[in-house]
């Protein structure tokens, strides 16, 4: 065009863009104060901005730069952002940060200059040039899939002797048929080089590499691509995948091999599987996979976690772990592969089933085996002069120092008071904070619970306090000048310690932790701190080359797989029972750093910069635990015999790794000795059933069919039924927790189908082998015999008539065990073997006296059955302290009526010495029984023949010839006792109903026996509740010669984890003395007081206005209307509105009032966890005394503590008023029946007053609030011409109360400080 000069073009310029640079590109805004947004673009600058002012007409472009490190190769805005992010620590625009932005970016950056914008593509074009994978680069013609990032094919060293004696036992192995198979073998082995050889030795095409873990991949791609011995395998991944659905096939046909690797997130995807049928429709040749201990890790992990409260903070602790919870092994079961390999450097739980037998094992190689190798390296080379030190292949490889410290001397008190308390994980109590979720408010997650103790820890580790048990290790000189100590990982229970970790180091000053710089990456506060394993690494390595030492804060992540070098000390601040969690962390110590120092010609000197590593453990048993677990799983694998000679590996390892502790306040290494002798005094403090549960569980002996026959018959650990065996199927397992119903009583659940859920008919063969475990260790505790091992009981029962005896009695088969002896897996065996051991040589320890021996006994014994409760020695010592009240001399007999273990007679012993315990007599509550009691006979000395052998004490309450008169006979022996103790069966079970007590049936034999009896039972009756006789509660009541001299109605406190409603009581019955009758039973003095003050003003009692659950009903009209409602309803309770009658019949319940003319009502009841009132024609609902009268509602159950627990019984809630035409469901009671709104309102007021509810507790000792626990409540005028001015508040009417009846300050200040107000 001639003219074109002459042309305005300026339509042209703004139209045309053609090709542009990608760009980066910030601007500032007004809008947005202090903050830079840094973006990128593919069109022009201008362009961007415009789209950009339409949000901020004010913005003012700051910075432009080219986005490309080449011609062809460009970066995106995120490369710039992670550098501001992780580099720099410059923090994003938060959604709340400022309020009324226009439109919201998170591309927004506080406190950035340009100048930093130029620092970071600086570092990008470093890092391409480095060939580094820290950033993402680009082909520029392609769209925007990050470049893959290829290792030159340059390495070509040969295996090492231990990964070619692993690649022989694979060829071997296959050879033999075998394809599911171990490699066992701990980090720095080099198990993806020796795997890798292992396709290559079966010539495998396609190998399929899974991990639970996504950042391994690196590490696995890096092998294949970077040995020349791969030459021909192209690496592929999930990205490889999604860019092309023929890639595998592509491959193949290219005669090229592929070397697949996926996490199992891809696995559990659907988008790979979808595209790639071949993949996993056809057979791999090669299936591996990496650290396969991750789902027996997450199910220890959850022993922990279980205590959270919610699911919400269940779902945030889990949030940064390194794994997925799923069982990665479930999931790859699915793949078809011709060979399979396992690899883990921590795989003790899968040893110990039966999936692996020795030839399926390829390697098995631990640190001492990296050791020894080590040395034989430079035993044979380091005299050769052309031989450096470096070329050895394992240089650098550190040594690991382990303290083994107890804590500091408050946060070791403070433990002690969480264990009385009934916490397990005390050591993770101790570092819990005081918000486990984020608290934006008052930042509670950022404070622990016990913030003093964890100070004063942190101050004796820094050296600005001493305490004799621990060693200020960070002011310690040596390790100063050694350069140890620079970068510490701390490994914590939860995400908000680190949190409350962070900010005590940063709010106090510490002689040397204030010189740490903080790497949180595990906690709640900012999460997206550190978005991934390469964000900590790089932080670590920036602060290493700045000399800045650094403080790692984590809880799981970054413990299982990941490398960081310059970590050089573990401080382990949590409980953890799994030996796989616990040594995967400390394994991340293990890693080498090395510094190359190079000179002008090319010659280099490698430099050691981590010779030793400490790992700091506040648990000393739990390091000599998992020494002794360690060592034992070995030497299973190297020796026949490997327990005979675990103190020699023991000491082998300690040789390469020593154990530090302090003695004395010196500072000494362990001796193998002392591990085993603190394991065996670790195992002399639990019970056989703890120690059972600890035994691992070989699933295969289930294919057995007469070992499952006896599996199946095995009572559930801990369940009520023990160790006795099932008669017959349908019997429950679960011990009574409440009252049931009693008749004209409903139920909650009542009306309500029930039906067997396939959860519910599972079997717990956990449970079961664990109990079956228990009589083996039961059986090496009971006799007399030395016995090592499954197979020296076989033997010892097969010799000896009493060995026999006590098998027959623990129902232990030598057919049986003879096969559990061939078939179970050799490390379960072992791990067994070595309990029989120490649990028979604690039980013959003859170098103890005869009543330390019996008081170890004591230890190992708990439940035993349904109604057999082993009674703790705190109870037996107060029950013989009583019977001491009296002269006891050489002619008094005393006798048991219900021994389990001996547990009185060692009492006696012990209070009146060997002389009168051998007058006192047992009879045992079954063949079980016996054989404990004789055992404590035995070990103190005593005559076995004062135990009756021939009927047990259920006998004693059946029609029996065994009592005639006051006397009873023991083994044939006709005897009168002057008295007689113990702690009776409780109950017993039948089939089809629910349990009925016996205890009160042994309370009358012992009276009718003897003049003086002093017995431990169920508490229940003291409030004429539960299941006995009321005739029989009335006579106890009203008994002169009884007295309760001690009541508990917490039964956990006394018998842990038994739940008994009602609580226990100890009673002393004695035929010459009175007591006065108890009549209304509290163990309070001041309640006592107050009760005998309130019936001296005689009133009628509240319980006269409260209507039952029950008391509303359905009408004979709803049925005459429509007669298939009753196919709805439970049988027997077709006119019952039970407490899920809404859901049943809710065609005619309704949310909102139907429009007709017919009369209507409301009912009462609960739906989605919150109360709801529906209407009902009122033709449907029987007539009810207070349906047309204001009244109150209050819950039919709430809280079930008694007041004798000084704690207040709570409504759970509201007590409400409600009007005229308005009814409940069983769900909830009603009280009162009043004309005027005004005096149920009054009502109400009594009710919540702390009088009324302290009344109240007398007899509630279970959950419903029944008619009769009202009874000692005394009724009031609630009319405006009371005695009381209802007018006033809650606290100032109870005030008008306490004076009516005449209450005094002490009494008054007793209720005001029990009873908390609702």
């Amino acid at each position: 065009m001639a003219n074109n000069n002459q042309l305005d073009i300026q339509l042209l310029e703004n139209l045309i863009i053609g090709r542009v640079e990608p760009y980066i590109y910030a601007f500032t805004t007004e809008t947005v104060p202090n903050y830079l947004k840094v973006g990128d673009t593919y069109r022009p600058i201008e362009q961007r901005l415009n789209e950009w002012r339409k949000h901020f007409p004010e913005l003012e472009k700051k910075y432009q730069k080219v986005a490309k490190v080449d011609e062809e190769t460009f970066f995106r805005d995120f490369a710039v952002h992670k550098f501001l992010e992780s580099e720099i620590h410059k923090t994003r625009l938060l959604p709340d940060s400022l309020e009324s932005i226009p439109y919201y970016s998170n591309e927004f950056f506080k406190d950035t200059e340009v100048e930093e914008l130029d620092d970071a593509i600086v570092d990008i074009q470093e890092t391409y040039q480095n060939n580094d994978t820290k950033y993402q680069f680009y082909k520029f013609e392609d769209s925007h899939i990050p470049i893959v990032h290829t290792y030159k094919r340059t390495e070509s060293y040969d295996p090492r002797p231990n990964q070619d004696e692993t690649i022989e036992r694979f060829k071997e192995a296959i050879k033999k048929g075998r394809t599911n198979l171990l490699m066992y073998a701990v980090m720095r082995f080099g198990k993806s080089f020796t795997s890798m050889c292992c396709a290559v030795a079966m010539d495998a095409k396609i190998v399929l590499i899974v991990s639970a873990k996504a950042d391994v991949r690196e590490e696995w791609k890096k092998t294949v691509e970077s040995h020349i011995k791969f030459d021909g395998f192209s690496f592929l991944d999930s990205n490889s995948l999604l860019e092309s659905e023929t890639i595998i096939k592509d491959k193949l046909e290219a005669n090229e091999k592929v070397a697949l690797f996926l996490t199992l997130q891809d696995l559990q995807g659907d988008d790979i599987k979808s595209k790639h049928k071949e993949v996993f429709e056809n057979q791999i040749d090669l299936l591996l996979i990496d650290e396969t201990h991750f789902g027996a890790r997450a199910l220890e992990y959850g022993k922990v976690l279980k205590e959270l409260k919610s699911k919400k903070e269940l779902k945030s602790e889990t949030k940064l772990n390194d794994e997925s919870l799923d069982n990665l092994d479930e999931t790859t079961k699915t793949i078809n592969s011709k060979i399979r390999i396992h690899l883990s450097g921590t795989p003790y739980r899968i040893l110990m089933n039966s999936e692996f037998t020795t030839d399926d094992i390829i390697a098995f190689y631990q640190f001492t085996n990296i050791a020894d190798d080590q040395q034989n390296w430079d035993n044979e080379y380091l005299t050769k002069d052309d031989i450096k030190e470096w070329e050895n292949p394992y240089y650098g490889f550190p040594q690991m120092i382990r303290f083994a410290f107890n804590p500091n001397e408050s946060s070791r008190q403070k433990m002690e008071e969480l264990k009385k308390l009934g916490v397990t994980y005390a050591f993770s109590e101790l570092f819990r904070p005081k918000s486990i979720l984020k608290d934006t408010e008052t930042e509670l997650h950022k404070k622990f619970v016990h913030e003093q103790e964890i100070i004063d820890l942190l101050n004796v580790i820094d050296g600005t306090k001493n305490d004799d048990n621990l060693l200020s290790f960070l002011d310690y000189d040596k390790l100063k000048e050694g350069k140890m100590c620079r970068h510490i990982v701390c490994v914590l229970p939860y995400r908000a310690s680190c949190d409350a970790f962070e900010s005590i180091i940063k709010s106090n000053e510490f002689k040397n932790l204030s010189s740490y710089e903080v790497i949180n990456i595990s906690g709640v506060e900012n999460e997206k701190m550190f978005k991934d394993t390469q964000s900590v690494k790089s932080k670590i390595e920036k602060c290493e080359s700045e000399n800045k030492k650094t403080i790692t804060l984590t809880v799981n992540r970054m413990l299982t797989g990941s490398t960081v070098p310059q970590w050089d000390t573990m401080l382990y601040l949590k409980d953890t029972a799994s030996p796989q969690e616990y040594d995967q962390a400390i394994f991340r110590l293990q890693s080498q750093f090395i510094k190359t120092y190079k000179e002008p010609n090319g010659d280099s000197v490698k430099y050691n910069m981590k010779p030793q590593t400490l790992l700091v453990d506040f648990n000393p048993n739990r390091m000599f635990q998992m020494q002794e677990h360690k060592s034992q799983i070995y030497n299973v694998n190297v020796e026949s015999n490997g327990n005979s000679r675990l103190g020699e590996r023991i000491e082998k390892e300690l040789q390469v790794s020593p154990i530090i502790v302090i003695n004395n306040k010196k500072m000494v290494q362990v001796e193998p000795t002392e591990i085993l002798n603190a394991v065996r005094q670790y195992s002399s403090e639990r019970s056989v059933l703890d120690e059972a549960t600890s035994i691992s569980i070989d699933y295969s002996l289930l294919k057995i069919e007469a070992i499952k026959d006896v599996i199946e018959k095995q009572g559930g650990l801990k369940s009520r039924q023990g160790l006795e065996i099932e008669p017959s199927k349908g019997e429950g397992d679960e011990l009574e927790t409440g009252d049931k119903p009693e008749e004209g009583d409903a139920s909650e659940n009542e009306g309500q189908e029930t039906s067997s859920s396939k959860e519910d008919e599972k079997i717990d063969y956990k449970g079961k082998f664990a109990m079956y475990y228990a009589r083996l260790l039961f059986f090496s505790f009971l006799t007399d015999s030395k016995v090592k091992s499954l197979e020296e009981i076989i033997k010892a029962i097969n010799d000896d008539p009493n060995n026999l005896r006590i098998a027959t009695h623990l129902n232990l088969e030598t057919e049986v065990l003879a096969l559990f002896q061939k078939h179970i897996n050799p490390f379960v065996l072992s791990e067994l073997d070595y309990k029989i051991q120490n649990i028979n040589s604690l039980a013959n320890d003859n170098s103890i006296p005869p009543i330390e021996r019996a008081s170890n006994a004591m230890k190992k014994f708990s439940r035993l059955s349904d109604s057999e409760i082993v009674t703790p020695e705190i109870i037996t010592d107060k029950i013989i302290e009583i019977v001491a009240e009296d002269s006891v001399d050489d002619s008094s007999l005393l006798l048991d009526i219900a021994s389990k273990q001996g547990e009185f007679a060692y009492a006696v012993y012990k209070k009146f010495g060997k002389k009168i315990a051998n007058n006192f007599y047992s009879i045992p509550t079954s063949k079980i029984a016996y054989e404990f009691t004789r055992k404590v006979y035995a070990l103190l000395e005593l005559d076995i023949e004062n135990i009756e052998s021939e009927y047990t004490s259920y006998d004693l309450i059946e029609e029996n010839d065994l009592i005639e008169d006051d006397t009873l006979k023991i083994n044939d022996n006709v005897m009168k006792f002057n008295a007689i103790v113990g702690n009776p069966p409780y109950q017993t079970r039948k089939e089809g109903t629910s349990d009925s007590p016996i205890y009160h049936r042994f309370m009358d034999l012992t009276y009718e026996l003897c003049d003086k009896s002093i017995l431990i039972t169920p508490g229940r009756f003291l409030f004429n509740a539960g299941k006995t006789p009321k005739a029989w509660n009335s006579k106890m009541l009203n008994d002169k010669n009884i007295k309760v001299v001690y009541y508990n109605s917490n039964s956990s406190d006394v018998f842990p984890d038994i739940v008994i409603m009602g609580g226990i009581a100890i009673t002393l019955r004695d035929a010459k003395k009175e007591f006065g009758a108890i009549k209304t039973f509290t163990p309070i003095q001041e309640v006592n007081s107050i009760l005998k003050k309130v019936e001296k003003i005689k009133s009628e009692s509240i319980s006269e206005m409260v209507y039952a659950p029950e008391s509303y009903k359905l009408s004979k009209k709803l049925h005459a209307d429509f007669q298939d409602v009753e196919l709805k309803l439970s049988k027997g309770h077709k006119y019952d509105l039970t407490t899920n009658i809404f859901g049943k019949l809710s065609e005619f319940f309704t949310t909102e009032k139907p429009s007709s003319k017919e009369k209507y009502i409301q009912i009462l009841g609960r739906e989605n966890n919150s109360r709801v009132l529906k209407w009902i024609k009122k033709e449907y609902v029987e007539d009810h005394d207070n349906l047309n009268f204001y009244k109150v509602f209050i819950p039919k159950s709430n809280g079930s503590k008694p007041i004798s627990d000084l704690v207040p019984t709570a409504l759970i809630g509201e007590p409400k008023v409600y009007g005229p035409n308005k009814g409940h469901n069983q769900t909830f009671i009603s009280i009162g029946r009043f004309e005027t709104k005004v005096e149920a309102e009054n009502l109400l007021k009594y009710i919540k007053g702390k009088f009324s509810r302290l009344l109240l507790g007398v007899l509630k000792v279970t959950q419903d609030n029944k008619k009769k626990v009202w009874n000692h409540v005394p009724i009031q005028n609630f009319t405006n011409d009371s005695d009381i001015d209802w007018s006033k508040s809650i606290d100032e009417i109870d005030k008008q109360l306490y004076e009516k009846y005449k209450l005094n300050n002490e009494e008054v200040k007793f209720i005001e400080e029990i009873i908390k107000p609702m």
